[in-house]
């Protein structure tokens, strides 16, 4: 007949044992004591009354606006005379550069499309670049960009690019129709990149693909940066 009782049975022994119950003294002693106020901030002081201590001997300022020097009114329509001059000189370079037939590009306008190389570029390396075949190695956005601002940085943009051996470059200048005084941007990137420094560093350029900013955009495409020899010169 098999054995009712279990295996392994540690705790049979304890059965019936009781424990003592704890006094009330002892319950007491266990409970968690209170958290007592600190003596640093004094209850009664409100939040107000702290900022009224801690503003004691604070003098107001009377008038917290600073007035600008006023400007001498002869020197800023000499500013105004000396900008618009450039301009025009601009302007007046490009287009006897144009009609003497000095220009080094031929410029073709279509609409808002745009295109221009120099005159002895190869048609297949245009093709290639009005594809969007040559990939974009940088770009440069002139959105938010004045006039001038806009000249230095693309400047200084195309500069860089040459140095670092960049070829196909991007410049996205808007389409400027939100403007009251027409495509500034647009036309002066197509004069700056067809005159002074930079019409020695480009060889193409036209408006973008649609995907790439379409006519608010230019693929620029920059000449080969010389090669350095790598043997010395004898001295």
């Amino acid at each position: 007949m098999k054995d009712d009782k279990p295996f392994h049975a540690p705790f049979t022994r304890l059965k019936g044992i009781r424990l003592p119950a704890k006094k009330n003294s002892e319950l007491k002693q266990q409970k968690t004591p209170q958290a007592e106020p600190s003596e640093n901030v004094p209850s009664t002081e409100t939040e107000s009354a702290l900022f009224t201590k801690a503003m004691e001997g604070v003098m107001p300022i009377p008038n917290d606006r600073v007035t600008p020097e006023p400007m001498d009114q002869a020197s800023i329509a000499h500013q105004v005379r000396e900008h618009a001059n450039r301009q025009d000189k601009e302007v007046m370079d490009t287009l006897h550069a144009l009609v003497s037939g000095k220009s080094r590009f031929d410029i073709t306008c279509t609409g808002e499309y745009l295109e221009g190389h120099v005159i002895s570029l190869d048609p297949r390396v245009l093709r290639q670049l009005k594809s969007g075949e040559l990939t974009i190695q940088a770009h440069l956005d002139l959105h938010g960009h004045i006039k001038e601002e806009a000249k230095t940085a693309l400047i200084n943009f195309i500069q860089n690019c040459h140095a670092m051996g960049y070829r196909s470059l991007l410049v996205i200048h808007g389409r400027g129709l939100k403007s009251d005084t027409g495509p500034v941007l647009k036309e002066g990137v197509v004069r700056w990149l067809t005159t002074g420094t930079l019409s020695h560093l480009v060889l193409a350029f036209c408006s973008a693909r649609p995907c790439d900013g379409g006519t608010g955009a230019l693929y620029v495409l920059l000449k080969k940066r010389p090669v350095k020899s790598k043997w010395k010169r004898p001295l």
